[in-house]
């Protein structure tokens, strides 16, 4: 069932970041080869994505994109699915640009689109791939982020990022930082179409979310497990301790 559900929908992965602040961990390969709990971050990812359904992934690379190609070599060898493209970026086109770099390559009129380097914890009946798609209204929604608690993300210090305006279980957001603030974990769906209203080739997805912001099509969904926040050595032990300590695979 979960399979024949996501099937029409293509995804991306970023991963083109140069990943400086992980330091010596990113010297000699990209950030979403990092590897927790002996894989990569990337090889999670497209696990999951393969377990729901998606048939078709991208992913962009630029910093040390020799280690991404190898990797995709490896996995694809071994894994049928997802089918996976590369996109070479020499200078980096930034996230917004990364994608839109990427749109001859989908079919799908929506892009599942994730962070290389975000990994959630979940349980079967409550997959974050399967809450976006499940949950996405492509006739008045132009981009839906997944959400989480700032108490649920494991090594992240910030103070959020997006308020709900309602209670409802998906619903229009804001910008905002607060007590009631959530934490936008770097998945999401994007309507493809938004893309070619934007004449610039490099440029973060910011764009594109503040322009569906002031249109009132930028919801948010919360997800119910937790978002693991590697951004530097520090956080990268944190989420390592609160794995082994709660024993989560």
């Amino acid at each position: 069932m979960l399979k024949k559900r996501n099937k029409n929908i293509d995804a991306v992965i970023l991963c083109a970041g140069r990943g400086k602040r992980m330091r010596y961990e990113t010297k000699y390969k990209a950030k979403p080869l990092i590897k927790i709990q002996n894989k990569a971050l990337l090889e999670i990812n497209l696990k999951k994505l393969s377990v729901y359904g998606i048939k078709n992934c991208v992913i962009n690379t630029s910093y040390k994109h020799n280690t991404v190609y190898k990797f995709i070599k490896n996995f694809s060898y071994k894994n049928k699915y997802p089918k996976i493209t590369s996109s070479f970026e020499k200078n980096r086109l930034e996230t917004g640009g990364g994608i839109k770099n990427t749109l001859k390559y989908f079919k799908s009129n929506s892009i599942l689109a994730i962070n290389g380097d975000s990994l959630l914890t979940s349980n079967p009946y409550d997959s974050p791939i399967q809450k976006l798609c499940s949950n996405f209204d492509y006739n008045k929604m132009d981009i839906l982020l997944l959400l989480i608690p700032k108490n649920s993300a494991i090594g992240y210090s910030g103070n959020g990022d997006y308020i709900k305006t309602n209670k409802k279980k998906s619903c229009v957001i804001k910008r905002g930082r607060g007590k009631n603030s959530l934490v936008f974990t770097g998945w999401q769906i994007i309507k493809k179409e938004l893309f070619k209203s934007i004449k610039l080739n490099n440029f973060s997805l910011n764009v594109l979310y503040d322009i569906a912001e002031k249109n009132n099509k930028l919801y948010g969904i919360t997800h119910t497990g937790e978002f693991l926040h590697m951004s530097n050595p520090k956080s990268y032990l944190q989420v390592e301790n609160f794995l082994n300590k709660n024993n989560v695979k």
